[in-house]
Order: structure tokens, then C-alpha cells, then sequence
């Protein structure tokens, strides 16, 4: 009356069990592709240089402030590194002649040609990663290099110049 075959499963069975495997994996590479493509293709925006938050020029607080924080003794001198290239050094030092704390303080490095635009620049932040602060009429000795810095007989001015400050 009802008759069941429970002894051997049937070809057909076993082709669709294999053929729908077979799809499912197809299907989770593709996907896993798709997945892997989307966060490898999407470009790192690289941390900008500098100190976020400062203030910066055009800002009142800056423009106002700005006059009381001068880089004095300026050096400047070349060597060479291990490889053989140009390396710019300078050394200043840092004075605060205004009544207020300044909590962070950026710096640029910057060489100029002899029609004043920049060769080469880098930009530091001395106050809050070497030292916590610079009191009100307070001093701070810096020293930054670049390296493979621009030939000598290019370079018209070499300065430091402060570009941005938190209080």
C-alpha cells in the first residue's frame, strides 16, 4: 500500500544536493569579493600634518596673539645623511612675550627660492608632544631637520615660522 524506499538514495537526489552547493559557494565568493573590493578600493585619507584645533591665520585670536610668540636665534646649516643627501637643520628658540599659556603650538619649517615660493616644507608640533606647554613669558629651544632637502645654491631663506596656536 505505501511503499517506501529507504534503501538507497537516488541519483537525482545527490546531483541537486552537489549542483545547489556548488551555487551557494559561487555565490559567497562573489560576495566575499564584492565585500573585500569595497573596503580595499576606498582611499586612506592620510592624518593631516599639524596641530587640529589650532588657530590659525585669519582667525582673531591668532592675528591677535601672533605678535607675542617670535622664534628667535635662528641657525640654519646644511649636512649630509648616510645616503649621501641634503639634510636642513634648524634651531630656534621658541618665546612667548604675551600673558597667555599656550597649550599647543605649531610650527613649520620652510626653505625658500629666490622667488619666495616654498622648495620644501615640513610642519612640527613641539608644544604639546615635547613639551606640555610654554608659560606666559616662557621659552622653548627647538630643533627640526628636513630631509632630502632642496641643493643649497637653490634655497634663498631658510625659516621657522609659528602657523598655528591653541591656548
Amino acid at each position: 500500500m505505501f511503499e517506501q524506499d529507504l534503501g538507497k538514495p537516488k541519483e537525482k537526489d545527490n546531483k541537486s544536493v552537489v549542483i545547489i552547493s556548488l551555487v551557494l559557494v559561487l555565490l559567497l565568493s562573489i560576495g566575499g569579493i564584492l565585500v573585500y573590493r569595497s573596503f580595499a578600493n576606498t582611499p586612506k585619507t592620510p592624518p593631516t600634518p599639524g596641530l587640529a584645533g589650532a588657530l590659525r591665520a585669519g582667525s582673531q585670536g591668532y592675528d591677535e596673539y601672533i605678535k607675542q610668540v617670535v622664534i628667535t636665534n635662528q641657525e640654519q646649516f646644511y649636512s649630509a645623511n648616510a645616503l649621501g643627501g641634503n639634510v636642513l637643520t634648524a634651531k630656534g628658540r621658541v618665546q612667548n612675550l604675551g600673558n597667555r599659556m599656550i597649550k599647543g603650538l605649531e610650527i613649520r619649517l620652510v626653505a625658500y627660492d629666490m622667488e619666495y615660493k616654498p622648495l620644501a616644507q615640513r610642519v612640527f608640533t613641539p608644544v604639546p608632544k615635547e613639551a606640555s606647554e610654554i608659560l606666559a613669558n616662557g621659552t622653548l629651544p627647538i630643533t627640526y631637520s628636513i630631509g632630502n632637502a632642496p641643493e643649497e645654491s637653490m634655497v634663498r631663506e631658510i625659516k621657522l615660522e609659528v602657523t598655528g596656536l591653541i591656548f
